[in-house]
């Protein structure tokens, strides 16, 4: 399946029982990967979408502690990587905290660009943090796109 949106095409698919898309590999079940496609498809459609439907991929217990406080942060609102690494159990470690995001290996479905330098600013998305990255560009849109949903 290919989803058209603003920032380009989110190319879903199945090999061996697990999920592809552009944002990374997702093990799961046939009937929970069906849920998924169709909670992208409202949440590309511009229908809020408060949290997908995801296992934690493995990795250290900090990152994952981070992954799962991220996909807490509500649909349309932001937050830092100091108030990203306080939720995770460690206020100290807002560098680490920006490590677990560019390392997310499943980004909008943890959605690692409700997460903001403590100034406000886009920092970085996917690893890339150049103003003309295709990848902060993406970030931004989807930052817009939660914004124009949740408008009266």
């Amino acid at each position: 399946m290919i989803l058209e949106t603003n920032i380009g095409s989110v190319s879903l698919g199945y090999i061996g029982g697990n999920m592809m898309c552009e944002f990374g590999r997702i093990a799961v079940e046939k009937e929970p990967a069906k849920k998924l496609t169709q909670q992208l498809s409202d949440y590309f459609n511009g229908k809020k979408v408060q949290r997908f439907t995801i296992e934690t991929p493995s990795s250290s217990p900090f990152k994952q502690q981070c992954w799962e406080a991220c996909r807490n942060i509500p649909y349309g609102k932001t937050i830092s990587y100091k108030e990203l690494a306080t939720l995770a159990g460690s206020p100290k470690a807002a560098r680490a905290a920006g490590q677990a995001m560019r390392t997310n290996p499943i980004a909008i479905l943890t959605p690692c660009h409700r997460v903001l330098s403590s100034s406000g600013q886009l920092h970085g998305y996917a690893g890339q943090t150049s103003p003309k990255s295709i990848e902060l560009k993406r970030k931004h849109f989807l930052l817009e796109l939660e914004q124009r949903t949740i408008r009266p």
